[in-house]
């Protein structure tokens, strides 16, 4: 693997490591040609290779990339995970008969669970309060935990929850076996803290613990690395970027790398100035959010592409992207899957959603799929897309989507999906769904046959049991009622649409700029680029606005070749300040 002088600098060094990336500056390369390396070590050992990561997209990128340069059997010597994976695998399922209420197994608790917005109602109910909505749920997936066990988070801070009805609802999914991502992290560190044999277990295990994001990572999960690192049997290599860090809501803090490299002795002097994603004109507006020592140079394939990035208003953002930035695609024979529209937060997102499928423009993020995910989606999606573009990535896409269906569905992870037999599985239902698109056509009829048709499948499989087999059928049921909720009329959506969702390639993509994180794409459109909604209305503090400014610079970096800036004609509170001269990338106001 071809490497620049610093990646290998990176890559050779053998202890303790802050690796301090810029944006596109090959860092996933950097986190490979690591393993690779250090594979070596523990190839024929007990010993392993962790790297944890932030996101399950970034897993599967690591996962796939790293394939080409594997010998036979190294899948038993590493491994790549979320930290709530890594804790839950290596720690929390092995030792959960030592945490009280979980002895005899547990169900893990997200938004998409059935019971999750029962269980909120029941600790409202409690605190006397009945009319709930939308925003009261999501509230409760940003509750946190601290290195003491006291809750945090910003549904916390704003006083939306407070500290008693945190404990109240934890107390509530303990007592009828769930547990939440918080949880297993805290658990976790506690198990670490309480039992010297858990911690020798953990750091005999793990010769190397990589971490991507490392600017992201919270305070209770550097405990945790610390707790490991203290025994000396563990190395690090954290790469990270704290221009980068804009998630304080879930507890990331910047500042814990500089203590936490004093803390382990670690090396922090290499850099990766080098950007191998963006153009000169973009990598000049970023300069301007952030100027770097050693400044960032454009090293890509992109790096001579001379389109200026521009700022553009309408009188709604919808008009923007179909008069300028769609038609600009065209120009630059940029196919649209390639093609993404960031915003600071989601609620811009699901009107201009809403608008753009109702011009046939094929979309996947808000307002693109008209239903909550659920326990039956997410096979459902993947064997459409495989319909719709069968190749290799294809069928393993459809097998991480049947181990996660079945792990959401019985709680029990099943590796064997990944076996020959899981394979064939796989192929047993991709057939089947053929055979169900010939007989039943639209979605949601082939949804109600392919869920009867797959349970019974896994049954015979004995990857469910039949005690299981209507959670499928009451998935179906509730994907439908959404649809219709949503105004989506049921016989208008085709094994496409599901299958779009699934294979993203045709597709233009909307998330929030939050999300777009370790993500890049030939064009970029960033809307909504008001005062008050970034920097957010709720930013008071200087380290509020640092955090904003970061969070629009993460949105800067995603583009390739082409960036759009979009405000209203009539704006709310005019345009943002990072737009601008002062604070900003550099326009006049106007």
């Amino acid at each position: 693997m071809k490497l620049t002088k610093e990646q290998r600098e990176a890559v050779l060094y053998d202890q303790n490591t802050i690796l301090s990336a810029c944006p596109g500056s090959g860092k996933t390369r950097v986190i490979i040609s690591k393993i690779v390396r250090v594979l070596d070590e523990v190839r024929t050992t007990p010993r392993r290779v962790s790297c944890i990561t932030y996101t399950n997209t970034a897993v599967h990128e690591i996962e796939s990339r790293i394939q080409v340069h594997l010998q036979p059997d190294d899948e038993r010597y590493f491994e790549v995970s979320t930290i709530h994976s890594f804790c839950l695998n290596n720690i929390f399922r092995l030792f959960k008969h030592f945490v009280p209420g979980y002895e005899t197994g547990f169900r893990v608790l997200t938004r998409e669970t059935p019971d999750f917005e029962r269980l909120v109602r029941a600790v409202w109910a409690k605190h006397n309060r009945v009319d709930i909505g939308y925003s009261d749920f999501e509230e409760f997936t940003q509750l946190r935990l601290d290195v003491t066990g006291e809750p945090v988070g910003n549904s916390i801070d704003r006083g939306a929850i407070n500290a008693q009805v945190a404990k109240d609802y934890w107390a509530r999914i303990q007592a009828e076996g769930f547990i939440d991502f918080a949880n297993i992290v805290y658990q976790s560190l506690k198990l670490l803290r309480e039992h010297a044999e858990i911690l020798d277990y953990v750091s005999a295990k793990f010769a190397w613990i990589l971490v991507d994001e490392f600017q992201d990572t919270s305070d209770l999960q550097v405990e945790i690395l610390s707790i490991i690192a203290a025994k000396g049997r563990t190395r690090l290599l954290l790469v990270g970027d704290q221009v980068q860090s804009i998630f304080r809501f879930a507890g990331a803090r910047p500042d814990l790398a500089d203590s936490f490299a004093k803390k382990i002795n670690a090396r922090t002097d290499i850099k990766l100035s080098g950007n191998f994603r963006s153009s000169k004109p973009i990598i000049a507006h970023a300069e301007r959010l952030f100027s770097r020592n050693p400044p960032m140079a454009a090293l890509g394939s992109s790096a001579e592409f001379t389109e200026k990035p521009e700022w553009w208003f309408g009188n709604r953002p919808f008009d923007v992207i179909t008069e300028r930035f769609l038609p600009m695609l065209k120009k630059l024979s940029i196919p649209i899957g390639n093609a993404a529209i960031l915003a600071p937060t989601w609620f811009s997102l699901f009107p201009l959603g809403k608008l753009l499928r109702g011009a046939g423009i094929p979309i996947v993020g808000p307002g693109a799929r008209p239903y909550r995910k659920g326990q039956f989606a997410p096979i459902a999606e993947a064997v459409c897309g495989y319909l719709m573009d069968s190749n290799g990535s294809g069928i393993a896409s459809v097998e991480k989507a049947l181990f996660s269906t079945l792990l959401d569905t019985t709680g029990r992870p099943n590796f064997g999906i990944f076996s020959y037999r899981g394979r064939a599985t796989a192929f047993r239902l991709i057939a089947i769904a053929k055979e169900l698109r010939k007989t039943t056509p639209g979605a949601v009829p082939w949804l109600r046959a392919s869920a009867d048709a797959f349970s019974d499948v896994l049954i015979e499989e004995e990857y469910m049991s039949r005690e299981e087999k209507q959670i499928f059928a009451l998935s179906v049921e509730a994907m439908n009622a959404d649809i219709i909720k949503n105004k989506i009329d049921p016989a208008g959506l085709s094994l496409d649409d599901l299958g779009i969702y699934a294979s993203p390639n045709t597709a233009l993509k909307l998330s929030s700029i939050h999300w777009s994180k370790g993500r890049e794409f030939d064009a970029v459109a960033m809307i909504d680029l008001h005062e008050r909604v970034i920097p957010s209305g709720y930013s008071t503090s200087t380290e509020d606005f640092a955090e904003q400014k970061r969070l629009f610079y993460v949105g800067v970096t995603r583009a390739r070749r082409y960036l759009l800036y979009v405000t209203e004609r009539q704006p709310r509170n005019g345009p943002s300040r990072y737009l601008l001269e002062a604070d900003g990338v550099g326009f006049k106001a106007s």
